[in-house]
């Protein structure tokens, strides 16, 4: 399993061009075993005085080798355009899950 990041500002008359992103990302996703798990927009409180983004998208995927598939597919169809038009200070990163509980109560190094 693999988690996508995504955190980005829509651009202000880009809605729907996002909207139909979406949709034909979700289709690829969907269809190969992915899903978005968390999403989020406008902030509530920035608690860190760094560059704001008022939207943020987690998607989960099977495996990394997945989400080259989506990836593939989405360049084959001509979809990634669509959200980099419509987008601003887009932050799109792949992460490995993390057992944080089991990394906490690791042993500290000796030395």
């Amino acid at each position: 399993m693999v988690y996508a990041l995504n955190v980005f500002n829509l651009l202000p008359g880009k809605e729907d061009q996002y909207r139909d992103y979406s949709v034909k990302a979700g289709k690829i996703i969907y269809g190969l075993g992915g899903k978005v798990v968390a999403s989020g927009w406008h902030p509530m409180r920035q608690l860190h005085e760094d560059a704001t983004r008022q939207y943020m998208i987690v998607v989960e995927f099977p495996s990394d080798g997945v989400f080259q598939q989506f990836y593939d597919e989405a360049d084959r169809q001509g979809i990634h355009n669509l959200r980099e038009t419509a987008c601003t200070d887009y932050i799109w990163t792949l992460y490995e899950p993390w057992d944080l509980r089991a990394w906490v109560n690791l042993p500290p190094k000796e030395g």
